[in-house]
């Protein structure tokens, strides 16, 4: 192999490594974004429509011990008389994406302030499964863990 066309292979193969991290680093961050999302059009936004659209249609929630189905989920969203108020954080430990398929783990603390519950800091432990569809990332499955002050 001449010195010129082991340069050029070398190159392309280097391109062909960088360009794999780099859109590997674009769907990581397109999973955080839609996370964030997710949890603004139940929270905020209150569209019960837009959320279930965004859930897979076997969806499973897992929390205090329950296993919640979708339709269980939505029943479970603030209502707008509840004058509900919340502001999330996210600190993402992990993004793995394999095929169609996203895992996340991440702590999440939220600030929440509503009429019966009053004003309130919460923290949870939380890993979701998301699942692409048409490109584009539903959650099949959310399992989270409040993490309790000692």
């Amino acid at each position: 192999m001449k010195r010129r066309d082991f340069i050029a292979a070398s190159g392309i193969l280097v391109a062909g490594v960088c360009a794999t991290e780099v859109m590997a680093a674009d769907d990581g961050t397109s999973v955080k974004r839609f996370i964030e999302d997710w949890y603004l059009t139940y929270f905020t936004k209150l569209d019960k429509e837009k959320y279930r659209a965004m859930l897979t249609d076997d969806y499973l929630l897992l929390e205090n011990g329950e296993i919640i189905d979708a339709a269980g989920d939505i029943a479970l969203m603030p209502r707008v008389e509840d004058e509900y108020k919340r502001t999330d954080a996210f600190d993402f430990r992990s993004v793995k994406i394999t095929g169609d398929y996203a895992f996340a783990i991440y702590f999440l603390q939220s600030e929440m302030n509503d009429k019966k519950n009053g004003k309130r800091n919460l923290k949870w432990l939380e890993s979701v499964i998301l699942r692409r569809s048409s490109n584009t990332w539903r959650v099949a499955l959310l399992h989270s863990t409040r993490i309790e002050k000692k």
